[in-house]
């Protein structure tokens, strides 16, 4: 049986590499793989040349502007090109062999490169201090999670992964490694929907009705590929590699009377200070032409203006001059006016300061058109009738003529991504209940693109920067090859050589199963959550960093361990109320054990010694594995055991029984050893420092501390903060300062 599982394995790994050796590469004049891309050259509605480099990158489409002596030659538009980027940056492009923008020279104390094979990126000395977390933080956040901060460089791979995948090679190590893993918290890892669940009609199933955990077949297990997962990630840290898969989105922020510098950026965009806060935006009728293709027409301009204001009472929300017209939450209608001219109107803040905001006021609208009200146009209402909210938005029915914008594919998928968004402001929603266009607003560039779009004149307003630009270029080069993607493999380039089985319960356990029950829903912070998840260098809420600014990503998130108790959701009625958005779940209890196997093929020294690293932790330092982490659930404790395969045995036989490995745990420090001494000699550090003990690596040992999490927990320091706390923008300190 085992023949044939290594047979099928090893030629697929054989298809792998071939898949490889015959991808179409473009080289630059060193021979190294460039990235590949496409040229898109048009020109725009003012006839101005635009170029752009299309491009994929961690599996999401990107552009970049080029500018250069390529502009109006329509002769290379959708031609295939190789580049080079430093800094995000296009330094190189070439095209059927010409260089259409040749290698920049870099000056030597321009980036302070180190010389040592293996390692790149830039020096200690060449990071910006200002860049860099604070160190002390005044009022600090707590939070359930913290972050690991950013490598400032790349170590690379010893040696790139050995061709062909077929057959051992001398100096690799082959065998595998058998693990004892114990949960020290509850652990639930969600089961896979039975056959009957299949069957069931699709708007009816649930996947959140399944509360058991993770056995098919009826064997209780943890599947392989959540061990991957969770060890890969480890492997990326602690061998200083590149930056792991992320979503390389922009991400959406509405900043009305925020009280960080967020406030400022929302309005430069949105309205004209100068002009007493008169819109910036713009207003139109949105419609979609296909299936991801969508357009505005831009609404018509009377009295100088596209948009109005009309009162409402906030008792009875009946419209001013209407005996009964009440508008719903994110509701739109057509209705009828008489336009006027944008004027000034006093109002007063929450701290009753008097100040003039300038706007055209409706005093009365119609569902049908008359003398009075002439002029057609839509009635829209935003959502959170509050106490404060008082005005509904009016714009103009779309201009003559029949002209409009195209919305670029970026900005729909991000306009998509958005998953703070409120479901019922959803234009791209609305649009299927509809037949026809829906008033919408937007913001465009100084060329007319279309940047976002909104359903009210104060809608989410899509960030300048995307995630990825906030993450240096040295930690996502994608022609690199760190230890992690040596060890793992890439999709496209090389398969991998490590292969984790599920973790099937240890012999002799009965009643592993805690009883069904409903875990608390915790308000999780997001991404957009900037004070948190961006390196902030100054206390001053003034001049927080956010993903406008140049600010880097705080690093890699993880889960402080706490006690795991207390996790379920024991309010019966709170779960009644709001019964679609909780799940039931079976987790396994604590002390519940599992045995699983990591099989690995050609490590060098290296690689087997990140594996075993990240496997076999610090003492008193434990994982987190499955669903549930902010609660408490998912700590374990992991025991490696290395076997290796026989030495002489593995060269003269191709298909190796791996039956004959030999137990080889005394050799494991060694592994380790030269794993760290390589990482050390990679980030400039001294062979006599431990790994663990490095500022970067401190901060993960305190992560996985469990009983530093313990503490914290009874401290009640790694709660969730509510919302009075979170609107002061309290900036989370580093692991080592919690």
């Amino acid at each position: 049986m085992w023949n044939t599982m290594q047979c099928i394995r090893r030629l697929m790994r054989i298809a792998g590499s071939w898949v490889s050796v015959l991808e179409k590469r473009i080289l630059n004049k060193r021979g190294r793989t460039m990235e590949q891309g496409e040229l898109h050259i048009f020109k725009s509605k003012k006839g101005k040349w635009i170029v752009e480099l299309l491009f994929k990158t961690n599996g999401k489409k990107k552009r970049i502007p080029i500018r250069g002596g390529i502009v109006g030659d329509d002769s290379l538009n959708g031609k295939e090109v190789g580049f080079e980027r430093e800094k995000g940056q296009v330094e190189s492009l070439i095209c059927e062999g010409k260089e259409l923008i040749p290698k920049k020279k870099v000056s030597v104390g321009a980036t302070n490169r180190h010389n040592n094979p293996g390692h790149s990126g830039t020096s200690k000395s060449s990071v910006s201090e200002s860049a860099k977390h604070i160190e002390n933080v005044k009022n600090p956040a707590k939070a359930p999670y913290n972050f690991v901060p950013l490598n400032d460089m790349v170590v690379e791979s010893d040696s790139p992964p050995p061709f062909p995948f077929d057959t051992y090679h001398k100096g690799r190590y082959t065998g595998f490694i058998d693990l004892e893993i114990e949960a020290k918290t509850p652990v639930y890892i969600r089961d896979t929907m039975s056959a009957k669940d299949m069957e069931r009609d699709a708007k009816d199933r649930d996947d959140k009705d399944n509360p058991d955990f993770f056995s098919p077949g009826g064997r209780i297990r943890i599947p392989g590929s959540s061990i991957r997962g969770m060890i890969r990630t480890l492997v990326e840290v602690v061998s200083f590699g590149k930056f792991g898969s992320f979503n390389d989105k922009k991400l959406y922020f509405r900043a009305v009377a925020d009280m960080s510098s967020l406030n400022d950026a929302y309005k430069k965009v949105m309205v004209d200070e100068k002009n007493n806060h008169f819109p910036k935006i713009r207003a139109g009728l949105l419609e979609k032409r296909g299936p991801n293709s969508y357009r505005i027409y831009p609404s018509a301009v009377h009295e100088k203006t596209q948009i109005y204001r009309v009162n409402f009472n906030k008792n009875t929300k009946i419209v001013a001059g209407t005996d009964k017209l009440a508008i719903p939450e994110f509701d739109f209608k057509k209705i009828y006016f008489k336009a006027v001219e944008p004027k000034n109107h006093i109002h007063f803040t929450p701290r009753n300061k008097k100040i003039s905001l300038k706007y055209a006021l409706l005093k009365s609208i119609s569902t049908k058109k008359d003398k009075h009200h002439p002029d057609t146009g839509y009635i829209v209402s935003s959502g959170g009738f509050g106490k404060k909210k008082h005005m509904h938005w009016v714009i103009n029915n779309q201009s003559e003529g029949n002209s409009f914008n195209i919305i670029s594919n970026d900005v729909v998928e991000n306009y998509r991504d958005d998953q703070n968004r409120n479901k019922k402001a959803d234009l791209l929603e609305k649009l299927k209940e509809v037949d026809g266009k829906i008033p919408c607003f937007y913001v465009t560039n100084d060329s007319g693109d279309i940047l976002s779009f909104g359903h009210t004149g104060m809608f989410r307003l899509a960030y300048e920067k995307s995630i990825g630009e906030h993450i240096p270029q040295s930690l996502k080069e994608e022609r690199k090859v760190d230890i992690a993607e040596a060890i793992f493999g890439n999709e496209s380039k090389f398969a991998g050589r490590v292969f984790f089985e599920d973790a099937f319960l240890s012999e002799g356990q009965n009643n592993v199963l805690m009883a069904e029950a409903v875990p608390m829903i915790l308000a999780s912070p997001k991404p957009t959550t900037f004070q948190h998840y961006l390196n902030q260098p100054k206390n001053d809420i003034k001049k927080l960093h956010h993903y406008n600014s140049k600010g880097d990503i705080r690093g890699n998130k993880f889960y402080w361990h706490k006690s795991g108790q207390n996790w379920q959701q024991k309010n019966e009625k709170e779960i009644r109320d709001h019964h679609k958005q909780y799940t039931s779940i079976k987790p396994v209890k604590p002390e519940t054990r599992f045995k699983g196997r990591i099989r690995f093929d050609n490590l060098s020294q290296i690689e087997l010694g990140a594996l075993l690293f990240s496997l076999e932790l610090p003492e008193g330092c434990l994982h987190k594995i499955g669903m549930g982490k902010p609660l408490g659930l998912g700590s374990t404790k992991i025991k490696p055991v290395l076997y290796l395969s026989n030495r002489k045995e593995r060269y003269e036989k191709l298909f190796f029984e791996w039956n004959n490995e030999i137990e080889a745990s005394r050799e494991s420090a060694g592994f380790k050893s030269s794993f760290e001494k390589y990482v050390l000699a990679g980030i400039k550090e001294p062979e006599t420092l431990r790994l663990w003990d490095t500022p970067r690596l401190a901060e993960l040992k305190t992560m996985l501390d469990y009983k530093k999490g313990m503490l914290l927990n009874t401290q009640k320091n790694t709660e969730y903060m509510g919302l009075p706390e979170f609107r002061t923008r309290r900036i989370l300190p580093k692991p080592t300062s919690v």
